[in-house]
């Protein structure tokens, strides 16, 4: 099976579209996996959310998380990107207003002139990353 460069995933995790799936441990042991938008900040994904969801009371207590993204099915490879990182929770105000601006500046808006009541930024560092880019179509 092909692996994706370093390029591939640059160029994918920087288009239009910025989903992914991120996976923290629950109280009880399991999986809790949300879809979630991103943005990247140099190598780290960052992702926007309100305070004290299940998700941010995962990462508080255990901050190891993973993140994939996968572009679907239906086409001619299957394609997917997992993260397995560290998280930490962004709650300092001039911390969050530097990454809103980012995420602002990366879509072409305008950045608000303050930020939202209650919402935090989750900000995963990469520890190993696993690709895939297998053809689907062809195969027997």
């Amino acid at each position: 099976m092909a692996r994706l460069s370093p390029e591939e995933i640059k160029e994918i995790l920087n288009k239009k579209e910025r989903w992914v799936a991120l996976t923290t441990s629950s109280p009880n042991g399991y999986p809790h996996t949300v879809p979630i938008g991103y943005f990247l900040v140099g190598e780290a994904l960052v992702m926007g959310c309100r305070d004290g969801t299940q998700k941010v009371k995962n990462i508080e207590r255990d901050p190891r998380v993973s993140v994939l993204w996968e572009n679907g099915r239906g086409k001619d490879s299957i394609k997917g990107i997992l993260f397995q990182g560290d998280a930490q929770i962004v709650r300092d105000p001039k911390e969050r207003m530097k990454l809103k601006i980012e995420a602002c500046r990366q879509r072409g808006e305008e950045p608000p002139a303050q930020l939202s009541e209650g919402a935090v930024y989750i900000k995963v560092t990469p520890v190993k990353t696993i690709t895939w880019n297998r053809p689907t179509r062809g195969r027997r």
